[in-house]
């Protein structure tokens, strides 16, 4: 009886033929099948096919070139893409978080690689003893996974390519890979692998409630080595060169000026005006206001055409607080930085999240220190 071929992943066509000779040097047989997502799209995206008994072997080669847990060292910097990494699940979170990546691919020159991951029970599968009740409805699922996903990322990319205009889409480079595998591993995996300069992420699909980041979205935004803007489901559409009023919030670690650094280089195309504010509580704004103007004069004097505010927001709540400025001064992304650990604990626990609205429709720009 012939063996079947699985498709193991869908990868660009510069990535698929260094995985074949990779793959053929390990002595596992594969065969490219050329598909366009986009009819009449000229970029070249491969999918990987392999035998079904090769599949345990062909999976950890996989994560191996696409990048491990177990990998700290990234490639030279100098070496590669400027990419901007963007995980979807076919979501309208996903879609508008697509469509800002697009918009900030055109103006800084970057590529886009979109990544959906989904399971596949073949690969990812529980063992089972002699009393498992096997699900019929299983087989279904398998031989379907992988021809599913890739109708949905279809539809998907159509969607974005007819939403953000014919011209807009063909003046940026965009690479695509679908695999079987976790999101939040595939996502953190690939980032430390390659190191995009970006990765553009939604939140509050439609599998959450409202106002709570889903939990693939959280690991992503603690844990990526490289920085992470969320865009909520509910941001209003904006193009970026709208977002001009961009706040930083402070608690005057000296690692905050890495991060600052790393927010002006990100965001020079764009004509914005950064807000550093330190929320503090009423006894201690001499020393708050003292360390604010030290702030603004070093930053000043190192970045001399930037426009800058630092500002002491008085409060004994801080999330209250910096929810009451973002309105009132019509914040249109707020940064911080994943060291303030209790900052962003707080700023996501489901009890505050109900009675928030700034997380909500407000993209965060999370670095990390």
């Amino acid at each position: 009886m012939e063996e079947k071929l699985i498709t193991l992943v869908v990868l660009p066509y510069s990535k698929a033929h260094i995985f074949k000779v990779l793959l053929e040097g390990k002595g596992i047989d594969c065969e490219l099948e050329y598909v366009n997502l986009i009819q009449g799209d000229t970029t070249a995206t491969v999918r990987f096919k392999i035998l079904e008994k090769d599949i345990q072997k062909a999976v950890h080669e996989l994560e191996l070139f696409l990048g491990t847990k177990t990998e700290t060292e990234p490639e030279s910097k100098a070496d590669l893409p400027k990419q901007i990494l963007v995980p979807i699940d076919f979501s309208e979170a996903s879609l508008k978080a697509a469509k800002t990546a697009v918009d900030i691919a055109a103006h800084v020159k970057s590529e886009v690689l979109f990544m959906h991951s989904f399971i596949n029970p073949i690969i990812h599968s529980i063992p089972y003893s002699d009393i498992y009740a096997f699900d019929s409805s299983a087989l279904f699922k398998i031989e379907h996974a992988e021809e599913n996903a890739n109708k949905d990322f279809k539809k998907f990319i159509k969607k974005l390519n007819k939403e953000v205009g014919e011209e807009v889409w063909n003046s940026i480079q965009t690479d695509y890979i679908i695999k079987s595998g976790y999101a939040e591993e595939d996502i953190l995996a690939y980032a430390r692998k390659n190191h995009p300069r970006l990765i553009v992420v939604g939140s509050g699909g439609d599998n959450y409630p409202q106002g709570i980041v889903g939990s693939v979205t959280a690991d992503i935004m603690y844990n990526a080595n490289v920085p992470v803007l969320v865009i909520p489901k509910d941001t209003p559409d904006k193009k970026v060169t709208e977002i001009n009023n961009v706040m930083y919030a402070t608690n005057f670690d000296e690692k905050d000026f890495v991060a600052i650094d790393k927010l002006l280089n990100l965001l020079e195309p764009f004509d914005i005006k950064l807000t550093c504010a330190h929320v503090g509580e009423p006894r201690r704004n001499s020393w708050d206001l003292a360390r604010l103007e030290g702030m603004k004069e070093l930053l000043q004097k190192k970045y001399e055409k930037k426009n800058f505010t630092c500002m002491l927001l008085e409060g004994n709540e801080v999330l209250e607080t910096i929810e009451s400025y973002i309105k009132n001064a019509g914040i249109d992304m707020l940064s911080l930085t994943t060291h303030k650990r209790n900052m962003i604990a707080r700023l996501f626990n489901p009890s505050f999240a109900r009675k928030m609205v700034f997380h909500s429709n407000t993209p965060l720009l999370v670095f990390h220190a």
